[in-house]
């Protein structure tokens, strides 16, 4: 019999695995009827500021995860691990401001502007379930350095208007260690 016990608590010590860190899938919907896409155009059109935001890490030789705060020592921070590259991965807490101007119709293109820069907006790509921050539409300058930036998003209030916006996804070795890493940062429409 006490072999049984021991039996028992050895598989379910070496059974319990933690789960691994993944962007969560699930938008909810701020309304009661069905979506007629998963992208809520008329609830995220328009100027959203900058409130908080984490970094979450996983290595993925070791399987550790970790969570960092963007802006636990200053209100300055950046969307890359060891520094920003780009305009777009410098965020400023209570200052950065994100403004969609999404398209008539629904695949189509956008304007993303960051920070009031109106002169040189980013392209906004909208599908019925895809959002992503693109290089301009017009023009020769490369503002994302020749690539794309997904969005994903879940509302956290319809009333406060408040969302979480998961963005900046990357594989990059720090350390001598392979990560991978994401930023979500919570937004207040204005």
């Amino acid at each position: 019999m006490k072999n049984i016990i021991k039996l028992l608590c050895v598989l379910l010590l070496v059974s319990c695995e933690t789960e691994p860190l993944y962007m969560p899938c699930t938008t909810q919907y701020p309304t009661t009827q069905n979506p007629t896409s998963y992208v809520d155009i008329n609830f995220l059109d328009g100027c959203w500021k900058l409130l908080g935001g984490k970094l979450y890490m996983e290595n993925l030789e070791t399987g550790e995860s970790t969570e960092m705060l963007h802006f636990q020592y200053s209100d300055t921070s950046s969307l890359r691990y060891n520094g920003s590259m780009y305009e777009f991965e410098d965020i400023i807490k209570k200052d950065t401001d994100w403004c969609f101007d999404f398209p008539v119709d629904v695949p189509g293109m956008g304007y993303f502007i960051l920070n009031g820069d109106s002169l040189y907006p980013y392209g906004l790509s909208v599908t019925s379930n895809n959002l992503t921050i693109t290089e301009p539409l017009v023009g020769s300058y490369l503002l994302l350095g020749g690539s794309s930036r997904p969005l994903v998003y879940e509302i956290i209030s319809l009333e406060n208007k408040i969302v979480n916006f998961y963005v900046q996804e990357t594989y990059e070795n720090i350390d001598g260690y392979n990560y991978r890493y994401y930023s979500k940062l919570k937004f207040k429409k204005y």
